[in-house]
């Protein structure tokens, strides 16, 4: 009796081995086979996805530049400036990379690490939009200089021009149509000599003589503030 007794433990522990063995097996063989692969796939995801979000960042911010120009208040000279440069930003967003959720089974996520791998190149869309950035901020620039210019920079760039040979600006004294500065009316009046007109001119100055000389070029506040003269 005593030696059965001591062979049912024997049996016992031997299943107890047994099975404490076989459900190891059963652990290293499920790491093996799916927990392993699965933490490379995510590692593997994530180390891919990295690469594109510093990619996209590059690309990212200059669509941003873009955004910060097309949203100022200060527009550029040349409007076709605007559309082009809208055009280029919905292009170069479209181009983006877009980095999905990563899926739940293991072979999904490997299809999408083989489908983010390929090479992402925005040379291209970042050189695009520089260059836009560029000549647009360069046409908001030109549109300062000749909104509401001083009178001393128009006669500056009278100046350059060769056929003419004498510039005055008016005064509120000594302007022939006494509307200088006044409301809705232009800031500054400058009048200029050319030498193809050939014909003396009577007048103490150049103001004096008027366009007859040459010409006069008014600046005003706005573009609408002429359109409202013309109409009076």
């Amino acid at each position: 009796m005593k030696e059965s007794s001591f062979m049912k433990r024997i049996n016992t522990k031997k299943s107890a081995v047994i099975s404490l063995i076989v459900i190891l097996c059963f652990g290293i063989g499920y790491y093996l086979l799916v927990i392993s692969p699965h933490q490379k796939a995510v590692k593997s995801f994530n180390e891919v996805t990295t690469k594109i979000q510093k990619e996209n960042r590059s690309l990212e911010e200059t669509i941003k530049a873009s955004k910060e120009l097309l949203s100022s208040k200060d527009k550029p000279l040349d409007e076709n400036l605007t559309v082009e440069l809208k055009n280029e930003v919905s292009t170069a967003e479209k181009k983006k990379q877009v980095i999905p959720k990563i899926k739940k089974k293991t072979s999904d996520i490997n299809k999408q690490v083989k489908s983010l791998k390929k090479p992402i190149n925005y040379t291209t869309e970042i050189k695009e939009l520089k260059d836009k950035n560029q000549k647009y901020s360069t046409s908001v620039k030109q549109l300062k200089q000749i909104t509401n210019p001083s009178n001393t920079f128009v006669e500056s760039r009278l100046k350059e021009i060769v056929t003419i040979t004498d510039v005055q600006s008016a005064t509120e004294n000594n302007d022939p149509n006494q509307d200088l500065n006044k409301q809705g009316s232009y800031t500054a009046a400058v009048y200029f000599a050319d030498n193809e007109v050939t014909n003396p001119v009577a007048g103490a100055d150049l103001v004096a003589k008027g366009t007859d000389a040459g010409g006069c070029v008014e600046v005003y506040k706005t573009a609408e503030d002429p359109k409202k003269e013309m109409t009076i």
